[in-house]
């Protein structure tokens, strides 16, 4: 049981890890419509917003990486 328990959470944090990316590979969009638009807040948040997705996928990305290397 513990182990349909492991890769379930694996599975879950790699369907995590695809959706911070998908993100993330659009919010460079999000970020030159609000410059196109003026709005330096906006434009402001997003990027805190891409730097704290981009290192959350990393921390995703090197766990399940660090789980791939034990078993």
């Amino acid at each position: 049981m513990k182990y349909a328990s492991t890769s379930r959470n694996r599975f879950n944090m790699g369907k995590q890890l695809v959706e911070k990316l998908l993100f993330l590979s659009r919010i460079d969009q999000y970020v030159d419509n609000a410059h196109k638009q003026g709005n330096k807040q906006a434009e402001l948040s997003l990027k805190i917003l891409k730097a704290i997705e981009q290192k959350n996928a990393n921390m995703l990305q090197d766990f399940l990486v660090a789980e791939k290397s034990m078993n």
